[in-house]
This record gives structure tokens, C-alpha cells and sequence, in this order.
């Protein structure tokens, strides 16, 4: 088996996050890593929203970022720090919309390793210097300066490594132009004392640019729990050095100012019922004119202002202030238009918001380093000085995931349990674009087609809506109205409108063909012999008009340049056949004209025409179709004019025109739905897009050099024009039945569109009642209450005088998150969930202290029942546990509720629960243990000991799910178990050779072969040999195998058919089919959000000719990161039998002088190339 492993969803956890000019604009800019990702961001300052402007593939595991800036240059660079073992500095290009590597230097091992550099980096605020700092050991300095020619260069590096010496955070301190410093803080252990004694440093290392040499500076120690650095301003912004952020406490330390000690408490929440304090996570420093403040984020949510008064010669004091409480961050940033950026740590969207004051505003109390305040405390309260304005949806984290139909739409639902805390969610990924729907007005008919169009100003100025007999014409403004001196005529049906060069409109009707002028005097020509009009295309200076049943008898007109009125072409042109539908090709930079003109044919031919003076109205090629065109437009992307053909039979197909010739070549076809496609172009991003409606809308858009034809997550559309308003810049007018409808495609660059439900705690497992089509859900929460739990514990603590005060102090979870609670206390419920409307039909808390941990569906006799695995007090490590249970429950309320059966008690935790014969299958660690149903509890059947250390998921043979089993083991990978009937005993079967930490498994349709992920981001797949897969079929006990002699385990090894490193963990497998009509494949997702699929080669060609494709971009292309493609792929263990769909794709964006030399290496000219790669992700995703 061979696979083509395809990214549908790029990981969307942010794990670092830079701010700067990288385009060398006057705007700030986003630089974002997201696990391999590398992505460029623009937040549009008159919107409110951010715009993807790059995103690129950099085959690494991106640890940490930092911006810095050469002295006198006029854009930002980025410093990289990856497990490539190199420090690569990068620049974007804007122009071709890349990041560029101008400098990278090889300093260790690739991998993520704990002596090797990249985990921090940080660079001289003046951009003198870089250091990249690994866990342990390591540190190295670089020197950034310019070459002769003034291009960036590194010098040699500067080691300043201390062995037995662990780093917790690193930063560049701004001391001006002296000597660059960094700060780190540092603890050094002794072999005898790891575990024991942890005494916290804070160091300077002084980069002497005279000696070229790093020294040790200055060191002070700082508290145990010391874990992030904040860098103030210095020279003639601030005081320089740096605030120590610790467990409850901040405090500023510099090596000049040694002598005064500025320490102030974090604040904690009033009624907070732990006394651990709060850590600080994520930073930024907003610099103002002769002044800067500090926003800090603690753990839970919660930002503090920190102010810092300072002398000429020394810090005065620091204060803190609560500000508002957002989601855990992984990193924040300041926007100087006034915008806060917070890419979201643990789940949820990462979110931006605007400030509506800086908190001076707001009555809440501030705490000083001079003022000895102990006891800091504040109260929470709702946003006040930010307003949220926009967010981009995330997935991460992924912790379950499933494809099921539910909607019974053309394409399948992924139902996934994403996000932590109060914050998760059951979201509902579809593909297809999120639609805004702006306005909605019912109109007195039925329309037959839409435009908007303006007279001489920048936005549209009428909407025009044809029905049947007769034309509306409504003004844009303040209010949508009516508007009857237009000029344009009412009585009849309008075929094609467009604005004429010079304020006027040109206006098709089936009788006539009116120019009216701006002054309002109207010109028209009538069609011979009282015949009508069958179709029409016009631009600004061109018109065309096709005559019914005359065997495509069209006339021409071209503005005439002085009198500014429309000539007719002297010969008319003769099609030969009925025209449908007409298009002009846009008009070229340079020319006044439209070069061809598209007719769409009776005859099944869409015929293309020049428009040249010296050759106008030549024919110049023609393409056959499936059906008779009833539609046509051409638009110019990625650098070609594209003509796009609607299909009465719901096919779209589209062919790039020649420029010169006029020849058509690299056709395509794809079927979008059963109507009749009806097309329109738009401007997105600025970007030429065709929007093409049958039974469902579609965007025919570039996004990242590949041509996308992407459904909109959207009714049914009937017609559709390109609209702009000063409101809407780039929307859409549209017309639904009696509805006229303005919408906008904020996201473009998304594939998916999510619908969440929100939960209440970290969701752990899911399962569907097929019939009631409703999903029952276990949720559970490590150290924190519930609401309910948290009155009960106020109440009993004496910090709320009655249950209303109690009720007072509980928060909103969803802003402020849940409340701590005590180490190894849980809070957990079992929710039943109707997924259509988003209620929770039925909720179960669990008693206080009790973890859900598995779920299952069970059938005993002839009724259906859920068995939930408990345990009460879990840790995690060492595992163990109070005690433990199952609660069974049986369905009711028609599959909309549960009723409780019994609790049977355990003396070990039930990791994994599933159905097997009619009983119930339970892992108790590495025992597998059957029970029957039984009046008061479960009844224990057998127990029997088939996995050395931990069973994390079960799974039942396709075939014969009662006789055979497939038990992963949390490190000793996948695992063949066999049930003998007579003995009433598992079996081991056949295991693995490799120790492989299993995440998720799933078993193929032939029952033989597995496929699987680790904890490291491999997915692999396995196979029982041959020989033992008929042994079995002979024997279903498997007698004759168990007892051969073994060796290292079971006698019996997988096959290993393939080996492939996705970069991320794998938390759910599945096989479905994506695509109408297509193949199954192998669909999973990751835990950081990423959905990814495998497909399966079934034919040897295709196989060669994409091997030779991978092998050929692996030799002529090498990512800006510096990491070898094979070895990324290889991180674990030698890729095998899989290629690597993302790294073809890449095809799309490589230079032409690459495309070429690839295009030669595979025999195959570049069209072909792309052909086969757009075919196989429309035939099997998406």
C-alpha cells in the first residue's frame, strides 16, 4: 500500500507570535509560527479585521521567533529558532509574497533536543546582536552587521555555554547603544541535588563588540519560581533592565540599580479558594512618546497594566493595576493603531481587540513596590477597555474527532471536542467558505438576474434587479430605496448592464440596446426585422448582443472615442450556431479594449473570438462541452486570462486562453450540483474571483499559487454581481428566490468553516446515538470546580454568608474560566447533546473529586446502555487513583436523556471501555477484563493480562469483532489479540518490534491492517503477515499460534507497510469518504488542529509519476528554514511508502525557471502537472 498524504487544515495553535514592519510599510505586521506554518498577517486598521497576507510550509517544528531591525534599515527581520540545528534569518518579500532566508548558520543536531540551541531566542533591541539559548547548556551569540555590499551577515558565533546549567527564559536587554546584553534567567543544578534544590539566577551576558567576546556580567539571585523576563525600555525611552515575573510577585532588577529592591504583588481574585499565586505568560510593552506601560497576562486570563516611575538615575518604583481578563495567551502584542492581538494558548480563537481606554478609567485598586501590600486582591469584571473586533478560528486543541453525516448533506460533517476548560467546544467543521450576511430584503418578485453598478464615484451607486417583465432600479445610500429618474427602463427585463466610459450606462433589453448618457438623454438601437435579443456582454467601452434563433447572428459596438457613443462593427458575426451566453475578457494593462470576446453555443461549443481592430470578430479557437453553456466570463488569474463555462448540467469547466492566439489549453472540469451553473466575477482581496451557483454557491479563487474552487457555506443563490459600498469594499449583491442579499467572504484563505457548541469542561470522549442522532459527551477538569461546586465550597469555607452571596461570587467560565481547586480534585459531567440546535438536552454532574474517563456503548440482551468509566482523586503521576467505578446507564426520553442502571466498583482506573460479545470490554492497565450484566452491578467474567504497561484504545475486528482484538499500548505500540471461547482467555497474537507510544488507532475494511500514531507525530501502518492472518481464519481461537515459542514478546511480527512523520500528534483516525462519489480515505486530526488525510494509490502511473514529482522539489527546492525535506519526514523513523502531497503543491508557487527543470526531470509538461495534482484532492478531499 502506498499513500499521498494531503493537508486539508494547516495546524491553527499559535505558539509564537512577533510584531513588526516585515513588509517595510508603515504598518505593523504579524508574524505567527504555527508548528511548521510560518505566517504573515496584516491587521486592516480601517476594518478591524486581520488579512492573511502569507502563509508557508517550513517542514520544521518552529520553537521560537524574535523581530529585530539593523540599525538605519526600514523593515523588520525575523530570527528562527527550529530543530533544524541552524539560526536562519528571514525577510519577506512582498513582492512575490515569500519569505526569503539571507542568512543561516549551522550550530548543532537537528531535533528537539534539550543541549541544542533554538528553544529561546532573542535579539539587541538595536539589532546588533542575536543569542539562541538551548534548555540546558547552551548558548550562542551572533553578530548581525552588512556586508560591503549591504547585505545582512552573521559573524562567527560566540559560545557562552555553562554546563549543568538549565534556562527558563532569555531577552535582550536595551542598554542603547553600549555593549548588547541579555538576560537569562538561569539555575545551575548539581547531579546529586536535581530533584532537590533549585536555586534561580538572574544573569547579564555582555556581548564586549571591541573584543568580540561574551562575558558573564552580572548575576543576582531571584526566586525559585522565577519564569519570565520582561524587558523595559532604556536609553532615552526608560530606565532599561528588566522585570523578574515569579509565582505572585513581579519584581524589577538591573545591574546598575542593585541597591533598592522593587517588588510588587500579581493580584489575585477576590473569594480565590487556592492560595498558589499567579504566574505571569505573555507580555507586550506598548512605547509611547515620552512614556511606555507594560501589559502582563497571568495564567487565568487576567491582564495587569504595569507602570514603572523612574529618575534620571534610577526606578523610582513599579505599579500594577488590574486591566481586563481575556483568554490564556501564548503570546500578546500592541498594536500602535490601537489594537490588542492575543493568540489563544489552550483552545479558542486567537482574538483581536480593540482598546477603548487605558484603564485609567476604571475603578480598581493599583498596588506599589514602596506600599508592602501582602495581600493584593481585585475584582474580575467584564471588558472595559477592550472591545473585541475580530477573531480567527481555531481548532486546536483537537482531542477527539469523527465524520458523520448528520445534516445529510452532499459532503460529510468532522465533529470534534476542541479547547480546554470552560472554554471547549463541540465544533462542526464543513468545507466550504464562512459567508457575513450584511442585509436582507424581500423583493415583489422573482428576479431573474442582478447588478450593481456606479455612475463616476468609487462605490456602487444602483442595484438593478431584472424580473421577468420588467427592471428595479434602488439607489445605495443611508437606506436602499427606490429610484425612478435613472434613466434606465423599467418596463422590460434587463439582459446585461454595465457603466460606459464617461459617467454613462449601457443598458440590454430584449427589444433594444440604450446608452443612456449622465446628462440623461438615451441613445438605443433596435434589432432587425423585430427580432429579439437572446444574450449580452458589455464593459466599459464594449458591447456585444447575440440575436435569438438566428444561428448566432451578433452584433458588435465599440464606444466611439470622441463622440463617446456606441458604433456598431460594420460586419455583424456569424456564430453558426444559437448563442446562450456572451463574455468580454478583461481589459489589459496598456489597452482600451477587451482583446476576446466568449460565446457560449446550442451546439455544446463555447467559441472564442478577437477583438483586435486588425482582426475583429475572427474566430481563434473553439472547446467542445458535456452540455450547452449557460454561462460564460473570463477573468485573469495567475498571470493568464481563464475562461470559466457554466454547464446546463451543473458542470464547471474552465480553460486558460492565450494571450496572442487566443488558443485554449489546460482544460478542467469539475460538477459543482444539478442546476444549471450560473457565473459572475468579484474582487476579493483584491484579487480577480468568479463565484459560480448551482445547488450550491461556489469561489473559484487563487489562494497560495493553487486555483481553488471552494463551496460557500450559504443558501442557494440564483444570481450574484459584485458589489462595493463604503461599508462593504468588496462584497456581493445576490438574489434568493424573492430575496436580494448583500454578503461578504471575510476569510478567503480557510477551507473549513466551524459552527461551535460550547462545553463546560476539557472534553475527553464522545460517542452518537445513531437513532435519537443525538451525542452523549464525558467532560472532566483537573484542579477546578464547577459553578455549583464552587458555591458549595464558598458556603463551606465561610467566604459567602448565604447562598445569594454565593451566587454573586461565581464568575462567568466562559470569560473568567473555572476556579482552582485542590491538587488531584476533578470536577466532571456527562452531557447529551443535540447537535442541531446546540442544546444540552440532559446534564450529570458527577460528585466532586470524580474523573470521567472513558465512555462506551453497550447492548445487553436487547437493550442499548452507556457505560462510563470513573475514577475518584486520579493522578496522573504516578497514575493511581481513590477508587474507581463504572456508572452504567440505559437510554430514555427517545435517546435524549439517560437514566442511571447501577455503579460497579473497580480497584484500578478503566482507561478503555467497548462493546465484545454481548459483554462489556474493560482495560484495567494492562488487563483486559470482561463483565456481564448483572441486577445491582456488573458481573466479573474473565481477566486476563495482555499489555505490559497501560492499554490507551481498543478496537474490534471489522469481521469478527467478538473473536479478535487490536489493543494499543501506551509505549509498546499496537498489539493483535485473539479470544479463545473455550478457555474464556485473550491471547497475544501478533505485536510490534519498535516501542511506539500510541495516540490513536484505526483498523482498515480488510481487517489485517491498522493504521496508527504516536506521541512523536508519526502515523504508520501495519499489517498481520500473510501466513497469520489464514492461521486465524482456520483458527479463530489462534491456539495453534500462541503456543509456538516466542521471541521478545509474541512469536509473530507486523508488517510494516508505512512510515511517515506528520509533525504533530494524532489524536483521531478514520476512513470516510470526502468527496461525492469519491474513495475512501484516511482521514486524521492532530492535537495543535490540524485535519490531514492519506489517500491510497490505486494506480502504479500515478504512483510513479508522483514519486518522480516528490524526488524531483525535494532536489531543486530547500525550505527558507534550512531543514532537509527527507530528514523532517524521517525525524523518527525512515519515511516509508507515503508521498508528501504538501511538498507537490508546492509546485503551485515555484518560479517558472523551476517548474520548468522539475517539469523536464518528470517528463511531463507543466499544465499536465498541474492537472494531476488538482485531480487527485478534488476526487478524494477537498
Amino acid at each position: 500500500m502506498f499513500l499521498y498524504n494531503l493537508t486539508l487544515q494547516a495546524p491553527t495553535a499559535i505558539n509564537a507570535a512577533i510584531l513588526g514592519h516585515f513588509s517595510g510599510q508603515r504598518y505593523q505586521e504579524l508574524v505567527v509560527a504555527r508548528q511548521q506554518y510560518l505566517e504573515l498577517w496584516r491587521p486592516d486598521t480601517t476594518t478591524g479585521k486581520l488579512v492573511l497576507e502569507h502563509s508557508e510550509n517550513l517542514f520544521c517544528r518552529v520553537r521560537s521567533l524574535a523581530q529585530f531591525r539593523l540599525t538605519g534599515g526600514s523593515k523588520d527581520h525575523i530570527a528562527l529558532g527550529a530543530d533544524t540545528g541552524t539560526l536562519t534569518l528571514l525577510e519577506y518579500n512582498p513582492k512575490n509574497r515569500q519569505f526569503v532566508a539571507v542568512q543561516a548558520h549551522d550550530y548543532g543536531r537537528t531535533g528537539l533536543r534539550r543541549q541544542i540551541p533554538g528553544q529561546y531566542i532573542a535579539a539587541d533591541p538595536r539589532g546588533r546582536a542575536v543569542m539562541v539559548a538551548g534548555t540546558e547548556r547552551a548558548k550562542i551569540v551572533y553578530v548581525v552587521t552588512r556586508d560591503s555590499e549591504a547585505n545582512l551577515m552573521l559573524q562567527s558565533p560566540l559560545e557562552a555555554n555553562k554546563s549543568h546549567c538549565i534556562c527558563f527564559d532569555v531577552i535582550g536587554v536595551d542598554v542603547g547603544y553600549e555593549n548588547p546584553v541579555f538576560a537569562a534567567i538561569e539555575c545551575i543544578y548539581d547531579d546529586s541535588q536535581a530533584l532537590t534544590k533549585v536555586d534561580k539566577q538572574l544573569v547579564y551576558y555582555e556581548l564586549d563588540l571591541g573584543l568580540n567576546h561574551v562575558v558573564r556580567k552580572w548575576s543576582t539571585a531571584v526566586s525559585d519560581t522565577a519564569n519570565k523576563l520582561i524587558a523595559l525600555p532604556g536609553s532615552q525611552d526608560g530606565p532599561s533592565g528588566v522585570l523578574v515575573c515569579s509565582e505572585g510577585y513581579i519584581e524589577y532588577k538591573h545591574w546598575i540599580d542593585t541597591a533598592s529592591a522593587h517588588r510588587v504583588p500579581i493580584p489575585s481574585r477576590t473569594n480565590q479558594l487556592d492560595s498558589r499565586g499567579a504566574m505571569i505568560i505573555a507580555s507586550a510593552v506598548h512605547r509611547m512618546k515620552n512614556a511606555f506601560f507594560i501589559l502582563a497576562q497571568a495564567e487565568t486570563g487576567d491582564l495587569f497594566k504595569i507602570t514603572v516611575q523612574y529618575t534620571s538615575d534610577a526606578v523610582t518604583r513599579v505599579g500594577i493595576k488590574y486591566f481586563d481578563t481575556i483568554a490564556p495567551s501564548s503570546a500578546i502584542s500592541i498594536l500602535r493603531a490601537g489594537f490588542l492581538f492575543a493568540a489563544a494558548q489552550e483552545g479558542g480563537n486567537h482574538q483581536l481587540y480593540q482598546f477603548e481606554n487605558l484603564g485609567d478609567e476604571i475603578e480598581s485598586p493599583e498596588f506599589f513596590s514602596d506600599s508592602n501590600a501582602e495581600a493584593a486582591q481585585f475584582a474580575p469584571h467584564e471588558l472595559s477597555s477592550l472591545v473585541l473586533v475580530d477573531e480567527v478560528e481555531s481548532l486546536s486543541v483537537i482531542l477527539r474527532s469523527t465524520v458523520a453525516n448528520l445534516a445529510e448533506e452532499e459532503t460529510p460533517q468532522i465533529y470534534a471536542l476542541c479547547g480546554r476548560g470552560a472554554r471547549s467546544s463541540l465544533k462542526i467543521i464543513r468545507h466550504g467558505l464562512e459567508v457575513s450576511e450584511l442585509a436582507v430584503s424581500e423583493l415583489p418578485g422573482t428576479p431573474s438576474a442582478v447588478w450593481a453598478v456606479r455612475r463616476g464615484g468609487e462605490h456602487d451607486e444602483l442595484i438593478v434587479v431584472s424580473f421577468t417583465d420588467a427592471t428595479l432600479v434602488l439607489g445605495v445610500g443611508e437606506e436602499v430605496e427606490e429610484v425612478t429618474d435613472s434613466g434606465l427602463l423599467a418596463t422590460a427585463p434587463t439582459l446585461a448592464l454595465h457603466r460606459i466610459d464617461g459617467g454613462g450606462l449601457v443598458q440590454v433589453t430584449p427589444r433594444a440596446v440604450r446608452h443612456v448618457m449622465p446628462d440623461g438623454r438615451v441613445n438605443e438601437w433596435v434589432p432587425p426585422q423585430t427580432r429579439e435579443i437572446a444574450c449580452a456582454a458589455a464593459n466599459a467601452r464594449q458591447v456585444a448582443v447575440s440575436l435569438a434563433r438566428t444561428g448566432g447572428h451578433t452584433i458588435y459596438f465599440e464606444l466611439h472615442p470622441q463622440l463617446g457613443v456606441l458604433r456598431e462593427f460594420e460586419e455583424p458575426l456569424r456564430v453558426g450556431s444559437d448563442v446562450t451566453c456572451l463574455a468580454l475578457s478583461p481589459v489589459e494593462e496598456g489597452r482600451r479594449n477587451a482583446a476576446f470576446l466568449a460565446a457560449g453555443c446550442e451546439d455544446q461549443t463555447v467559441r472564442v473570438f478577437a477583438l483586435d481592430a486588425s482582426r475583429c470578430l475572427e474566430p481563434l479557437s473553439m472547446q467542445a462541452v458535456a452540455e450547452t453553456a449557460s454561462s460564460v466570463t473570463i477573468v485573469h488569474q495567475q498571470q493568464s486570462l481563464v475562461l470559466y463555462m457554466g454547464l446546463r448540467n451543473g458542470l464547471l469547466t474552465r480553460a486558460n486562453i492565450d494571450a496572442q492566439s487566443g488558443e485554449l489549453d489546460s482544460t478542467r472540469t469539475r460538477f459543482l450540483g444539478a442546476r444549471a451553473v450560473q457565473l459572475c466575477s468579484a474582487l476579493v482581496r483584491g484579487e480577480s474571483v468568479v463565484v459560480a451557483l448551482s445547488t450550491a454557491p461556489w469561489l473559484c479563487h487563487v489562494h497560495q499559487g493553487r486555483l481553488r474552487v471552494t463551496p460557500l457555506s450559504y443558501d442557494p443563490l440564483d444570481f450574484a454581481s459584485g458589489f462595493v459600498s463604503e461599508q462593504c469594499p468588496e462584497g456581493l449583491v445576490c438574489v434568493a428566490g424573492n430575496t436580494l442579499r448583500i454578503l461578504t467572504i471575510d476569510r478567503p484563505d480557510a477551507s473549513f468553516n466551524h459552527a461551535a457548541i460550547p462545553l463546560s469542561l476539557t472534553p475527553r470522549d464522545f460517542l452518537l446515538n445513531p437513532q435519537s442522532r443525538h451525542f452523549v459527551i464525558i467532560e472532566s477538569e483537573h484542579a477546578h470546580y464547577l459553578p455549583s461546586q464552587y458555591k458549595q465550597a464558598l458556603l463551606a469555607q465561610g467566604l459567602a454568608t448565604d447562598s445569594q452571596a454565593a451566587d454573586d461570587a461565581v464568575l462567568p467560565p466562559e470569560q473568567f474560566g473555572l476556579p482552582r481547586s485542590y491538587a488531584n480534585g476533578w470536577a466532571s459531567l456527562i452531557r447529551v447533546l443535540d447537535p442541531f440546535t446546540g442544546e444540552s438536552t440532559q446534564i450529570i454532574e458527577l460528585d466532586q473529586g470524580t474523573a470521567a474517563v472513558s465512555l462506551a456503548q453497550v447492548v445487553f440482551g436487547d437493550t442499548a446502555y452507556i457505560a462510563v468509566g470513573c475514577a475518584s482523586e486520579m493522578a496522573l503521576r504516578p497514575r493511581k487513583c481513590r477508587d474507581a467505578s463504572i456508572r452504567l446507564y440505559k437510554w430514555s426520553n427517545d435517546g435524549t436523556g439517560l437514566e442511571l442502571v447501577h455503579v460497579t466498583p473497580l480497584e484500578d482506573i478503566p482507561q478503555c471501555l467497548m462493546q465484545f460479545g454481548g459483554l462489556l470490554l474493560v482495560s484495567l492497565g494492562g488487563n483486559l477484563r470482561l463483565y456481564d450484566m448483572g441486577i445491582k452491578r456488573l458481573l466479573k467474567k474473565t481477566q486476563t493480562s495482555v499489555s505490559p504497561h497501560l492499554i490507551v484504545s481498543i478496537r474490534p475486528h471489522p469481521h469478527v469483532p467478538n473473536q479478535r482484538l487490536f489493543v494499543a499500548d501506551v509505549q509498546e505500540s499496537v498489539r493483535l489479540v485473539t479470544f479463545n471461547l473455550n478457555t474464556y482467555t485473550f491471547h497475544t497474537a501478533v505485536d510490534d518490534t519498535l516501542p511506539r507510544y500510541i495516540t490513536a488507532q484505526h483498523v482498515l475494511d480488510d481487517g489485517d491492517t491498522v493504521v496508527a500514531g504516536d506521541k512523536f507525530g508519526n502515523m504508520f501502518t501495519v499489517r498481520v503477515p500473510e501466513r497469520v492472518s489464514k492461521s486465524l481464519d482456520a483458527d479463530l481461537t489462534g491456539a495453534r499460534l500462541i503456543y509456538e515459542k516466542p521471541k521478545f514478546g509474541s512469536v509473530h511480527k507486523w508488517d510494516l507497510i508505512t512510515e511517515f512523520h506528520t509533525g504533530d500528534i494524532i489524536t483521531s483516525l478514520t476512513t470516510c469518504s470526502l468527496a461525492p462519489g469519491g474513495r475512501q480515505v484516511i482521514l486524521y486530526s492532530t492535537l495543535l488542529g490540524s485535519l490531514q488525510v492519506s489517500v491510497p494509490f490505486v494506480s502504479k502511473s500515478d504512483l510513479e509519476f508522483f514519486r518522480s514529482l516528490e524526488s524531483a522539489i525535494r532536489k531543486l527546492w530547500t525550505p527558507v528554514s534550512g531543514r532537509d525535506h527527507l530528514t523532517y519526514r524521517s525525524a523518527i523513523s525512515p519515511v516509508r511508502s507515503v508521498v508528501d502531497g504538501d511538498l507537490c503543491e508546492l509546485f503551485f508557487t515555484l518560479d517558472d525557471d523551476k517548474r520548468e527543470r522539475i517539469s523536464d526531470e518528470v517528463d511531463r509538461t507543466q499544465q499536465d502537472i498541474f492537472k494531476k495534482l488538482e485531480d487527485i484532492r478534488s476526487m478524494f478531499a477537498f
